[in-house]
């Protein structure tokens, strides 16, 4: 009976030690298992975002705009058909229509026609000739009213930037103290020169209805 209770004595540590041994491998294997799904999430998680990222620098390059846009010849202003004219400080156009110098600029007292000029004059005064009471320029010339003056060419042309008219250029001729003013729609008009600098009007009046206006 001893010899027995010997033996089985000596049989437990070996278990105890195979035991130990066995869960040691176990938890090697589970930490090896673990770290290698581990290791391929990292791989999977670092691989998208750099994909995004490759994928968003293609998309959004800015040399591809530049160069699009570059390559889109700009229309010019011609082909539309419109013909834009600047305008001056007195806020009428600068130049006249390439018809003006044709129109024909009747005579009225038969004098000798003195030489064409430049020049610009702007209204400054309007007088009712029968109340002689100062009329504003604002309400005779109403709404239309620009704030800018005859401009006179030395070819024989005019604009009219008083109102904002689509006649307004034309033809004249200085007729002794008279310049004959004639629109393109034919209407005339005429300018009573009260002041001269050589050849040159300095101030003159023309009657608007009964209203003396003075330029200068």
């Amino acid at each position: 009976m001893s010899g027995r209770h010997a033996a089985n004595s000596s049989k437990k540590p070996l278990i105890i030690v195979i035991c130990a041994v066995v869960l040691v491998a176990l938890i090697a294997g589970a930490v090896i298992l673990f770290m290698n799904f581990s290791g391929k999430n990292d791989n999977s998680a670092t691989t998208v975002p750099t994909s995004a990222i490759s994928t968003t620098a293609v998309n959004t390059d800015p040399t591809q705009n530049i160069s699009d846009s570059a390559s889109e010849p700009t229309q010019p202003a011609a082909e539309s058909g419109v013909t834009s004219q600047e305008p001056t400080e007195q806020g009428f156009t600068s130049e006249s229509s390439d018809n003006d110098s044709e129109i024909v600029v009747p005579t009225i007292s038969g004098e000798e026609q003195k030489p064409k000029f430049s020049a610009t004059l702007v209204p400054y005064y309007a007088k009712d000739e029968n109340s002689s009471e100062e009329v504003s320029l604002r309400d005779l010339f109403g709404s239309a009213y620009s704030g800018g003056g005859f401009t006179f060419n030395e070819d024989g042309t005019f604009i009219d930037g008083i109102t904002n008219t689509s006649a307004n250029s034309g033809a004249y001729i200085v007729e002794g103290d008279n310049i004959i003013i004639t629109y393109s729609n034919d209407k005339n008009v005429i300018a009573a020169v009260t002041e001269w600098n050589g050849n040159v009007p300095k101030e003159f009046t023309v009657n608007f209805g009964g209203i003396t206006v003075s330029f200068k």
